[in-house]
Order: structure tokens, then C-alpha cells, then sequence
């Protein structure tokens, strides 16, 4: 099995065109209209998160209902911080808030994290050191590397994300994070578009691991079974995986 550890399904034309038989993916979400939409692909191999993007935090996002969808929903994601594409520094306190917010309910539901970064590292690793019994995944990181190590001792997973070969920081990254820590991801069809202007689908997923394989001296197979068995490891311990399944 193939692990895609950070999709949006609502991002591609159905939901569907966002999956693959052979791929373990979980599948974030940006609010709650999203969460209700993608919650009908949940399966053996699909796990659907809920979360608030930070790109979607605004002065009157209200914490008051996020609790009842976290329950329903297999983890939390899309969640973090945002200090780059979300603009309007007025809302960044507000941002970590409703952050915070959902890691005490990840603490109190037993729900695993899967969180955006970008350029508030050092806020998302303090809030995240004060609630050290939550853990998950730093999902596409691009912050200060020295910082890795902090992520890693906390117990989170990194994504390797379609960036790889194209981003000298990410192959610092791959070099740096142990092989039973990592992940892959597509973040949507739009993501690989970013990079390299083409458009992304989870048919990219092996792409992603011949990279890390190359990078790391491994064959292919060693680290596709591998990430299997780290996004095994993690949906094991949130109890998501009982007995035989299909993966």
C-alpha cells in the first residue's frame, strides 16, 4: 500500500479522481462544509479529518461547534498556523486560538494532528510543546531545519510532499528525518501544479518515494514499506486500525 498522508479530495473535480485502491490517505479538511462533503468517503483505507484551515480563520470563527465534528472525525486536519499566505496579521492571534483549541481536543478525544506550518514554526512548535501528550504530522515543511529535532522528540511524523527534486531545503529534510518518522503526501491536485506546474493527482505518490529512496541509498520497496508501516504505527495508536483490514 501506498500512504498519501495529507489530501484535500474536495480540491479534484469528484472526490473519487483524489484516491487510489492501493493508497492508505487521509483526507483533510478546510471547514466544516468540507468535512461534510468528504466525510461520505471514509473507509478501510480512507480516514477523514476535520479541521480549520488557517487560511479560513477569521475574527468570527467560533470554537463553539468544532467539538462535535472532531468527535466524528477519524483525526484533526488541516490545522496550524500561517504566517505567509494568510495576510491579515490582525487574525493571528485568532489563528492561535483556534489552533490551540483543537490540540487540547486532540488531547481529549485521542485524535491525531496533521498540521500546517508555514513560516510560524516556532509558534506551532511552543503551542505544541505545551500539550506534549498530542502528536501527528508536520505536514510539507519548509521552516528552520534546526527545529526538526524538537518536532521529532514530541514524536511527530514529517511529509515528504511533491515538492521532492525540486526543493534543495526538502532534500535537507528527507537527509535529516529518520526513515521510520517519514510520510508522503499530494495536498491536492493543485500543489504539484505549484511546483512544476502540473496537475497533481495521488498517482505521484511513487514518484515521491523513488525520490526519497534515491536520496536515502534504499531500494524502492524498503521505503514504500517502510512509510506503510509508520502510517500504520500512527493509525494503530489512535486505534484506527483494528484487526485485519485492508491494509
Amino acid at each position: 500500500m501506498y500512504i498519501n498522508a495529507h489530501e484535500h479530495l474536495s480540491h479534484y473535480p469528484t472526490l473519487q479522481d483524489g484516491l487510489r485502491p492501493d493508497q492508505i490517505t487521509l483526507a483533510n479538511t478546510m471547514n466544516e462544509e468540507d468535512f461534510l462533503s468528504t466525510y461520505s468517503m471514509r473507509g478501510d483505507t480512507v480516514f477523514v479529518g476535520y479541521g480549520i484551515h488557517p487560511w479560513e480563520v477569521t475574527e468570527e470563527t467560533s470554537l463553539e461547534t468544532i467539538e462535535s465534528f472532531v468527535k466524528q472525525a477519524d483525526f484533526i486536519g488541516e490545522v496550524g498556523l500561517d504566517y505567509l499566505w494568510a495576510k491579515d496579521k490582525k487574525c493571528y492571534p485568532k489563528q492561535r486560538e483556534v489552533f490551540e483549541h483543537f490540540v487540547k481536543l486532540s488531547k481529549k478525544h485521542h485524535k491525531f494532528l496533521n498540521i500546517h506550518t508555514k513560516d510560524a514554526e516556532e509558534d506551532v512548535l511552543a503551542l505544541l510543546q505545551k500539550y506534549p501528550e498530542a502528536t501527528g504530522i508536520i505536514h510539507w515543511y519548509s521552516g528552520p531545519l534546526e527545529l526538526v529535532e524538537d518536532f521529532l522528540n514530541l514524536g511527530y511524523y514529517f511529509t515528504i510532499s511533491v515538492d521532492a527534486g525540486y526543493s534543495s531545503l526538502t532534500d535537507q529534510l528527507i537527509d535529516l528525518v529518520p526513515l521510520n518518522r517519514l510520510l508522503t503526501e499530494t495536498d491536492g491536485p493543485g500543489a504539484l501544479e505549484w511546483v512544476n506546474g502540473q496537475i497533481g493527482s495521488p498517482d505521484y505518490i511513487p514518484v515521491i518515494i523513488d525520490y526519497i529512496a534515491k536520496r536515502k541509498g534504499l531500494s524502492f520497496n524498503e521505503v514504500k514499506e517502510a512509510l506503510y508501516q509508520n502510517m500504520v504505527t500512527l493509525l494503530k495508536e489512535y486505534h484506527l486500525v483494528n484487526g485485519p483490514k485492508n491494509i
